[in-house]
């Protein structure tokens, strides 16, 4: 597997995230959900996309950490997209199942997606990304890092992880909730 690295989303990436978020495995979110969301968020993403690019990028310009591209180092690739920051970077999280369980303090970093394009799954990058997120969170002073899958995964629930994956990076779940036919959870990883 080549080696990834973390690439903070900023002015002079957003060319790379756009072209990486514009393929239809994306649908049209640019990670704008966690503030944006509202009653016609389904027909943003589907006929107005470019609405929610401008959202990001107006968060990047403004200095947030709204997550980091998956770049490989051997070739440099852009192979994913992890939404990853401060807890309270992301409000929606506040409102979701699972994610709203737990505390937002400045210790906690969230892991709000994840997200592989097509044509580069099944080789480990998942995994290797949330190795990487956790460094970077306990590297910015996070004492803990939070994912939130839902168990069964539904389909279109992949962007949230799995629960086996994250429990094999040493996340345990702390607490969780009904979600329609699925549970949704919090996962804790602690970095201190």
């Amino acid at each position: 597997m080549s080696k990834l690295n973390l690439v903070r989303l900023d002015g002079r990436h957003m060319q790379h995230f756009e072209r990486l978020m514009a393929g239809k495995e994306f649908g049209g979110c640019y990670c704008a959900v966690w503030t944006g969301f509202g009653p016609d968020w389904d027909a943003r993403c589907k006929e107005r996309p470019k609405e929610n690019l401008a959202a990001t990028e107006a968060r990047v310009r403004a200095g947030d950490v709204v997550g980091y591209l998956l770049e490989r180092d051997d070739d440099g690739t852009y192979v994913g997209w992890i939404a990853a920051g401060p807890k309270a970077g992301f409000p929606y999280l506040k409102e979701r199942p699972g994610s709203r369980l737990g505390p937002t303090g400045e210790g906690v970093w969230s892991i709000a997606c994840l997200a592989i394009g097509f044509s580069h799954r099944g080789r480990g990058y998942s995994a290797e990304a949330i190795r990487l997120a956790a460094l970077e969170a306990k590297a910015c002073g996070a004492t803990s890092l939070e994912a939130y899958p839902v168990d069964p995964c539904p389909e279109g629930g992949e962007y949230r992880g799995t629960r086996a994956m994250y429990e094999k990076a040493g996340f345990t779940a702390a607490e969780g909730e009904p979600s329609g036919e699925a549970h949704a959870l919090r996962m804790e990883l602690k970095l201190a």
